[in-house]
């Protein structure tokens, strides 16, 4: 058996509260102990790592990511693997690589069991999101391509990618306003996986029967769906008025203004909000780039369709940052607790597409997955399944 290890800080994070004078032991990738220092014993011979007033915290939970530097993750095995090293840099312990092809989550699949055969050496990947191909059309001049790849609901075309990904598929979005939308959904929803609206011009009243189907989860809240009016509530009310919903948030304060994210965690609360990247383009310098999707321009940490107008909706591609920003966004723009901002970045994502029982949470017995950050949530240290995948 390797040592144990013991990690101590006056600031842990267990994903429900803040311990101060707290510590962390865990051996053989499993955690063996959290609590108070003055009650928690530390075996003889543990390694001793004490962060001072540094946040430990579960490592974060992106249910939401694309790829990193233009790479997508659905392109190639290489793309996914070298995603989770990259995700791993900000604290993030586990991502479901998000695609729209068989191809896409068969390399989650392929990537997932690697990582189990020759150890961790970035986030881990408990399964895959489907961002498509089963979404409503755009229509947005200059994203023609990503309408292309769009596919009418369907369960046996589900099927396939279901095999591809040896059943490991967590979380599908769904156009709510195509045929055979419903039929997928209440499939869906038997094999357990989570169902999200996305991608939709639909309105609130085709949302809540949506919602009766099995549709229980809003992709990025707020951004592509239909906004929240005082006379025409739209998804978005239907998804903010409903408990049984769960939301996305992009916390990069571009995405969302933080007025709006406020409102969101003010209607769902701090279990039913999942705080994600929906990151492709970061690592990049500015400029404009080429991808199967269309053309894009990364300008100031923001990245656009190429030539759009910064004031019409619909045309931000992707995010520039990765969700640990979005922590930092709740705790120091919208001033929520610690522990707040954390549960949103790691237990409720992780209850949501049903990984909460080994991952998400400080908890004995669980998957040693953890992260140490400065006051600015910049990653000091990520550790994955007892693993240190990234240490600054």
């Amino acid at each position: 058996m390797s040592n144990i290890r013991a990690l101590k800080s006056t600031r842990v994070v267990d994903g429900y509260r803040t311990i101060h004078d707290g510590v962390v032991l865990y051996q053989d990738g499993k955690i063996q102990a959290v609590g108070a220092q003055k009650t928690t014993p530390i075996p003889e011979g543990a390694e001793v790592v004490d962060y001072g007033d540094k946040i430990v915290s579960p490592g974060l939970i992106d249910i939401h990511i694309h790829g990193y530097q233009s790479k997508m993750c659905g392109s190639s095995l290489e793309n996914t693997l070298g995603l989770a090293e990259y995700a791993a840099k900000a604290g993030v312990a586990n991502i479901l690589p998000t695609s729209s092809t068989v191809e896409g989550v068969g390399y989650a699949y392929e990537a997932s069991e690697i990582q189990k055969k020759e150890g961790y050496k970035g986030a881990a990947i408990p399964g895959s999101h489907m961002e498509g191909p089963f979404l409503s059309p755009k229509n947005i001049p200059g994203l023609e391509a990503q309408d292309a790849d769009i596919l009418p609901p369907s369960i046996e075309t589900f099927d396939q990618f279901w095999k591809a990904s040896h059943g490991q598929v967590r979380l599908v979005d769904i156009g709510i306003d195509q045929p055979g939308a419903f039929e997928l959904t209440r499939h869906l929803r038997d094999l357990g996986v989570l169902v999200s609206i996305a991608h939709s011009k639909s309105g609130y009243d085709l949302m809540m029967e949506a919602i009766d189907h099995g549709v229980t989860h809003a992709t990025h809240l707020y951004n592509v769906m239909t906004g929240l009016h005082h006379r025409r509530p739209g998804i978005t009310g239907a998804c903010l008025v409903n408990d049984v919903v769960s939301c996305e948030l992009i916390g990069d304060t571009y995405h969302v203004h933080p007025a709006a994210m406020d409102v969101a965690i003010r209607c769902k609360g701090y279990d039913k909000i999942a705080l994600i990247s929906d990151h492709l383009m970061g690592g990049l310098p500015d400029g404009d780039y080429d991808l199967p999707l269309g053309s894009i321009t990364v300008k100031d940490g923001l990245s656009r369709v190429k030539g759009a107008d910064p004031n019409q909706d619909n045309t931000i591609a992707g995010s520039c940052f990765l969700s640990n920003v979005g922590v930092r966004t709740v705790v120091q723009v919208l001033g929520y607790p610690l522990h707040a901002a954390i549960r949103m970045a790691t237990i409720s994502p992780a209850k949501m597409v049903k990984i909460d029982s080994f991952t998400g949470s400080l908890e004995v017995g669980k998957d040693a997955d953890i992260a140490v950050f400065d006051d600015d949530f910049n990653a000091l240290e990520t550790i994955v399944k007892g693993t240190t995948v990234y240490k600054k």
